[in-house]
């Protein structure tokens, strides 16, 4: 189990400067893009996932709401030998002493005896390398052997001093409890102490655990009750059914209420008001793109009733400004951007293929609701795409349109955002070329 992995920068066409009329954004404006080279076609590459936010957990499996993915360690691990875990976040400052007590010959040994030069109350920093060591130590354990001695020991230690930590609800107090309900297994009676312990303030992450932990242990009531805590806070109901924690209650008429609940909104079949506006913006760009001597491909239109009957198979809904556009190119290329045509969420094309890829390692990192959301477009480079948010957990509002640079969230009022800001960066990049 690994939390996310670094950002990569990778330079993309989507960075450079976005035209101002291109979209009014919804929570937070669109930062202008320095310019970049020419475009060229770049060799695919491994999804560059977000980085750690220290706001944020670190989820507990590779599930987007859950916590960092579990990733294989190189040996069995033992909380004798901790495995290190790339891009963990270590408290500022305190890297050196947490570093020290995990690489010690006995971890919880050396954690006790830290633990023990701090009389009364710990400080700040203190705090974070205590619980920062715990939760580190808790990492491998959560994929390799839940429970156990070693568990129960270090739990017991971390919890005897819990009220001489200074921030019990902060990041590394939740990235503890969070790790804590990942690697606690058949214990009902810890579980009860962590729960005890969780903030009202807890994330989707953590409250996502909570709800694992009581799974495993079959308390059927409270695992309801906590994954709609977790649903509430953003988990994801797709999460959910593939996670191995839940496996026994797969078909439950009361967790299909829970989850169905959390479904994305219905979305109105309506395209006539986005058919104008959506082939402007589309025409727009291809006439931009001509002056440049750039050519683009547009595949024929699509029916309406194809498009329904498109989203039915693959269960999905598109916004009804991306039906019009396939009413008037079902797919396209335009420069290096490749748009979705019904065919690619019919069948195993090329760019489905990508997409998909790209949206299961994203999750697998710990990409926050990246597993519910349709691909639209890949914007030019193998990390960049065009998105719609069902539910708005990206964009942290509404549901619509997300721009994924290299795992930076940008969100766009709509397709014709979207369609402006492409127009934009080509007149940008080719003009001065």
């Amino acid at each position: 189990m690994a939390p996310a992995n670094a950002k990569k920068p990778a330079p993309n066409q989507a960075k450079a400067k976005a035209k101002p009329a291109a979209a009014k954004q919804t929570k937070r404006a669109a930062p202008k893009q320095p310019k970049r080279a020419a475009p060229k076609k770049a060799a695919p590459k491994k999804a560059a996932p977000k980085k750690a936010d220290p706001k944020k957990a670190d989820p507990k499996k590779a599930d987007p709401k859950k916590a960092a993915p579990r990733q294989a360690p190189a040996r069995r691990a033992s909380i004798n030998k901790p495995i290190p875990t790339q891009g963990t976040t270590a408290p500022a400052g305190g890297g050196a002493r947490v570093v020290e007590i995990l690489e010690d010959e006995q971890p919880i040994d050396a954690l006790r005896r830290f633990l023990a030069t701090i009389d009364g109350v710990a400080t700040v920093m203190q705090g974070q390398v205590a619980l920062g060591s715990a939760q580190l130590m808790l990492l491998p354990i959560a994929r390799e052997h839940r429970g156990g001695d070693e568990v129960k020991e270090l739990l017991d230690l971390v919890l005897s001093r819990w009220t001489d930590f200074p921030d019990p609800a902060g990041f590394h107090a939740q990235e503890f409890l969070r790790n804590a309900f990942a690697a606690v297994g058949d214990d009902p009676e810890r579980i009860a102490k962590l729960v005890q312990l969780v903030p009202e303030d807890a994330s989707a992450e953590l409250r996502f655990n909570i709800a694992c932990a009581y799974a495993v242990i079959g308390t059927k009531a409270a695992m309801l009750q906590a994954l709609a805590a977790a649903l509430d806070a953003g988990a994801t109901a797709s999460q959910v059914r593939r996670d191995a924690d839940f496996d026994a209650y797969h078909g439950d008429p009361e967790l299909e209420r829970v989850l169905e609940g959390a479904a994305a909104p219905i979305i109105p079949v309506d395209v006539r008001p986005h058919v104008v506006p959506v082939r402007s913006a589309l025409e727009s760009l291809v006439a931009t793109l001509k002056e440049y001597g750039e050519q683009s491909q547009l595949s024929p239109p699509a029916s309406l009733d194809n498009i329904l009957a498109t989203e039915r198979a693959r269960r999905i809904q598109l916004p009804n400004d991306y039906r019009a556009l396939l009413t008037l190119a079902d797919g396209m290329k335009i420069w290096d951007n490749e748009f979705f045509g019904t065919r690619d969420y019919r069948s195993e094309t090329e760019l489905a293929r990508r997409a998909r890829a790209y949206i299961e390692e994203s999750a697998g990192y710990g990409a926050t609701g990246i597993d519910e959301c349709i691909p639209l477009a890949n914007w030019g480079q193998p990390n960049d795409w065009l998105l719609y948010d069902p539910r708005g957990t990206i964009r942290r509002g509404e549901p619509g349109y997300v721009l994924m640079l290299n795992a930076d969230e940008l969100p766009l009022d709509d397709l014709v955002a979207a369609l402006q800001r492409l127009e934009s960066i080509a007149s940008d990049i080719l003009g001065t070329n």
